[in-house]
């Protein structure tokens, strides 16, 4: 209805210190193996706050048959249909809570505080939802050169993020000026940039003419970085109905 406009696109990225892990966990299961092996290396954002929720859909995605994840874009159905699709989420929680850095009693608040535990070492591995926050992170030194991003052999959750215009605002053409503006390639272009932000750009870059195309083509390759072949194709967000729900079960159990 001109009141919202898609701006970036985000991904699940997961990252590990390489000084002190072989190779990266590629799985929830592996991460639980991780912790099993390393206890007190492990933890993950505390929901509600948007990455820990993540963490909590990712895992809940994973450990269903691939056939039954299709029930996860539909209305919660029931309590009973939750409990029943949830059922191994919180059996893998339950495993992993003890085996986590503060035993689970304390979480870091986003991730963030979960990223400055990884760079000073409490944890080993961390997650953000900006694909290239790892490069941009070494190169202001917020992270060591030894970290490196990964995602999950079965892909890992994405969407996209929107720009919007609230329906009282006193000044609607100025905001459609402003976001055309942060829609251009030019625009796109620097906020794709990884020595900036690094957000990935909602812009079929192959359509554009050259001279715009170019800007992305010459974007740098920081270390650190993930290209899109290395992304593939994201995992589809569960209906809204899931996270609602997800985030007061999690309370109920886990909260302190």
């Amino acid at each position: 209805d001109g009141l919202e406009a898609p701006w970036g696109r985000a991904q699940l990225i997961f990252m590990y210190d390489t000084a002190l892990l072989e190779s990266p966990p590629r799985s929830m299961q592996a991460l639980l193996e991780v912790a099993r092996e390393h206890p007190g290396r492990v933890t993950y954002p505390q929901p509600p706050s948007f990455h820990g929720t993540t963490f909590l859909k990712q895992a809940l995605i994973e450990l269903m048959l691939v056939e039954q994840r299709e029930v996860l874009a539909s209305p919660v159905a029931s309590d009973a249909q939750f409990a029943e699709v949830t059922a191994p989420l919180w059996d893998y929680l339950d495993a992993l809570h003890p085996l986590m850095w503060a035993q689970g009693e304390r979480q870091p608040a986003g991730a963030e505080e979960q990223m400055k535990l990884l760079a000073q070492r409490s944890v080993w591995i961390a997650l953000t939802f900006v694909p290239q926050e790892v490069a941009n992170a070494r190169q202001e030194g917020r992270l060591p050169p030894t970290i490196e991003p990964y995602i999950h052999d079965g892909g890992t959750l994405g969407n996209v993020h929107y720009l919007a215009i609230p329906a009282s605002a006193p000044h609607k053409a100025a905001a459609l000026v402003w976001i055309n503006q942060l829609m251009s390639a030019e625009a796109q272009a620097a906020k794709a940039d990884p020595s900036r932000w690094g957000d990935d750009t909602v812009l079929d870059v192959a359509r554009l003419p050259p001279q715009e195309r170019a800007a992305f083509e010459a974007l740098p390759q920081l270390p650190g970085s993930m290209s899109p072949e290395a992304l593939g194709t994201p995992l589809s967000e569960p209906h809204p109905s899931w996270t609602d729900a997800l985030e007061a079960e999690w309370a109920r159990r886990y909260r302190n």
